[in-house]
């Protein structure tokens, strides 16, 4: 900060040169006038360049009229149109008003800092002209200067291009004062220091104003100071005053840790910076160090001091200190014969003066010392920069994305409709971006989604499938390997088919239970409603199937999801007619001249039909379950028998019909059968009463040791 301030004439006449020296350039009638040739801008203002223009009104018989007009910054190339370039979008402005011309540039940056020219384009061939040689803009801090006006009137002055409408900030000894103008009418002493600043811009303020030599204040040796983390810095103040009581640096973006954050406190009471900070006084001087930087230590630095009767105050802006870690950025990549080049720049938010740069490729040194490296790179390549002297502090390495990971994120399995989340991460650097594809039915990749993350809000069954994602960045990619989605799901539907249409009695039967569960079902069967023991799995056997076989069965599909039950089918057995029952009515003997019902019953599947048929005669008796013969004649006795016959066979019983004379007849014919047969029982008993004497005389002979003797009289 200087300590000497402008006489007000010499800066106002300084200032008047400065901003209107007028360019002109005329060839003929072929013209270009600018307003000004240099313009002092300060960053976030806006700027206004004005020019005239003039042509002839006819050239080789043809009438020139102006088809184009824009501005440019200069280039090697053709010039580019201002309104067309991306880096003032939305911040230029053209007024065109006949032969004049005016850019506006608003929200001015420190880029926009070059050469700026006007061009115009007739319809006559070759007819365009540009003006030089332009308008040079420079934006940069405000260069404020106090100058004094009258005897104790004090300006804040600026030879820089100020926005409209600017208020100001004064400083007395260090401290704010109530005046945000660009003037200053308050009171002040020959040993007091004035200062003043753009509000807004307050670290750049002016330099000292003193009307005397005994002023006291403070000054730094630099007003921005950048550093690399993990390296030292020391920030230098000089102070005029012969002596003080206390002394000590602070920073004001600290104030929320202080007690009274209207009282600064020491650093190196600051547990922040403990261990870390060094202070050391010289005549008039003192300076701050502060070892192993950090990030978190980029903030503004303030020196203070108090006497026994004066306090310098802690408002003025000191030195503020960026810490800076370096970082490779990938300008430009370009492919040829499969081999990938690159143009990287070690860049930095602030870089440190008088410095060159190191290369690294995987950790050796490339011998090349320009902040730009352009060469060949593989995707296993891991390239960094650092300053000289300080290669301890690298960049971070730059290099394509690793084989990337993928996983799903789900409570429990991926169940239908719920949610579920795809993730995919890879180490990349500059960091990758990333799609996600699936693989179709013909092994072919859909693209789904581009992002780290794919989010399936209500999975659904379609949803399943193989998932991969591929992560890239401008030094190549990576594909993951393939995730595989299953959802889960309860049973939808139960089918059951069965090996035949028509069952028939004795072959074997298969029934089918199939369902589309996730995992896959197990089944239960059931007949008639009941459960059946061995009914377990998708296939039920029915080996040699029985008439009791027939009925309703169904089955039901069942996972830890749920349970579905089928729909029913009827098992119809078919059989041929079993052994046919037969019997009379009236039972016994048939008089002859009576009548009788024979009846023929029989079980099958379908039901069988009945035919009657006589001994030795081929034509049917009847028909039906029930025989009837009325008025019995001899010639009707004899073997009849019934036929039941269905579809799947038939079967025939045999009865044997006696008809006699009267219905006395059977009495005598039982009485003499009776007599007949009583007297074969009697003859029967009385032969096997004599064996049996006969064998009982035999073994008493036989036995030994006996002796019979004859005892007389």
């Amino acid at each position: 900060m200087r300590e000497a301030a402008m006489d007000s004439s010499t800066a106002l006449s300084l200032f008047v040169i400065f901003l209107f020296c007028a360019a002109v350039q005329s060839y003929g009638e072929w013209s270009v006038t600018y307003t000004s040739k240099t313009v002092c801008a300060i960053k976030g203002s806006t700027v206004n360049f004005d020019c005239t223009y003039s042509h002839p009104n006819s050239e080789d018989g043809i009438t020139i009229n102006v088809e184009k007009t824009f501005w440019f910054t200069k280039t090697n190339k053709d010039p580019v149109d201002l309104e067309t370039r991306e880096e003032y979008a939305g911040r230029v402005q053209y007024q065109r008003m006949r032969n004049h011309c005016t850019l506006i540039i608003e929200d001015l940056k420190e880029s926009d800092s070059a050469l700026y020219k006007f061009r115009f384009i007739t319809n006559k061939i070759g007819g365009r002209y540009t003006g030089e040689p332009g308008v040079q803009l420079y934006v940069s801090d405000p260069h404020l200067t106090v100058i004094k006006y009258y005897s104790r009137h004090l300006e804040c002055f600026s030879l820089c291009l100020l926005p409209p409408r600017s208020t100001y900030v004064w400083y007395k000894n260090g401290k704010t004062i109530d005046t945000v103008t660009s003037r200053y009418f308050g009171q002040f002493s020959n040993s007091d220091s004035i200062a003043c600043a753009l509000k807004g811009h307050e670290d750049f303020p002016s330099p000292f104003f003193c009307l005397s030599n005994n002023c006291f204040n403070v000054t730094y040796s630099k007003g921005r100071i950048c550093a690399f983390k993990g390296s030292s810095v020391t920030i230098g103040s000089f102070y005029r005053v012969p002596y003080f009581r206390s002394a000590f640096w602070f920073s004001p973006g600290r104030s929320e840790e202080w007690m009274d954050p209207l009282n600064p406190e020491n650093l190196k009471e600051d547990s922040q910076y403990a261990g870390r900070v060094d202070i050391t006084y010289t005549t008039r001087q003192s300076n701050l160090t502060i070892t192993n930087l950090r990030e978190s230590d980029s903030a503004e630095y303030r020196f203070m001091f108090q006497t026994y009767r004066f306090k310098w105050g802690s408002d003025l802006h000191g030195t503020t200190l960026t810490v800076t870690a370096l970082q490779v950025q990938v300008t430009k990549t370009s492919a040829l014969q499969d081999i990938t080049y690159a143009e990287l720049k070690c860049h930095s938010s602030c870089t440190p003066a008088a410095y060159h740069y190191i290369w690294f490729k995987n950790g050796q040194n490339l011998d090349h010392t320009e902040s730009t490296y352009k060469g060949p790179i593989n995707t296993t390549d891991k390239i960094s920069c650092a300053v000289s002297e300080h290669d301890e502090y690298r960049a971070p390495e730059v290099y394509a994305p690793v084989s990337p990971s993928v996983s799903v994120n789900s409570s429990g399995d991926i169940f239908e409709g719920k949610p579920a989340t795809l993730r995919c991460k890879s180490q990349a650097n500059p960091p990758a971006n990333y799609t996600w594809y699936k693989k179709t039915k013909t092994s072919t990749l859909q693209r789904v989604s581009e992002d780290s993350q794919l989010f399936l809000s209500s999975i659904q069954l379609s949803d399943s499938g193989d998932y991969c994602c591929v992560a890239k960045n401008q030094l190549g990619e990576s594909q993951s390997k393939y995730l595989n989605v299953d959802v889960k799901y309860a049973p939808k539907r139960a089918d059951v088919s069965q090996s035949h249409r028509e069952v028939v009695e004795g072959i074997s039967v298969n029934l089918t239970c199939s369902s589309d569960g996730n995992p896959a079902s197990n089944y239960s069967w059931y007949k008639d409603n009941q459960m059946m023991p061995q009914g377990q799995q998708g296939v039920y056997q029915l080996t040699s199937v029985r008439s009791e076989d027939s009925g309703i069965y169904h089955c039901k599909a069942e996972n830890q999801y749920g349970l579905i039950s089928s729909s029913s089918v009827h098992i119809n057995v078919e059989y041929s007619p079993r052994l046919p029952s037969v019997s009379v009515n009236p039972p016994g003997e048939i008089a002859v001249g009576g009548s009788v019902n024979l009846t023929c019953s029989s079980v099958a599947n379908p039901a069988a039909t009945y035919t009657w048929y006589k001994e030795s005669t081929t034509s049917p008796a009847a028909s039906g379950q029930m025989f009837t013969i009325e008025a019995i004649r001899r010639e009707h006795g004899g073997n009849y028998y019934c036929q039941a016959r269905n579809s799947r066979g038939h079967h025939n019983s045999t009865l044997y019909l006696i008809v006699v004379l009267s219905s006395a007849t059977p009495a005598v014919a039982g009485s003499i059968t009776f007599i007949f047969l009583f007297g074969l029982f009697f003859s029967a008993f009385i032969i096997f009463r004599k064996k049996m004497a006969s064998r009982q005389t035999s073994e008493t002979r036989k036995r030994p040791g006996v002796i019979w003797t004859n005892h007389s009289g």
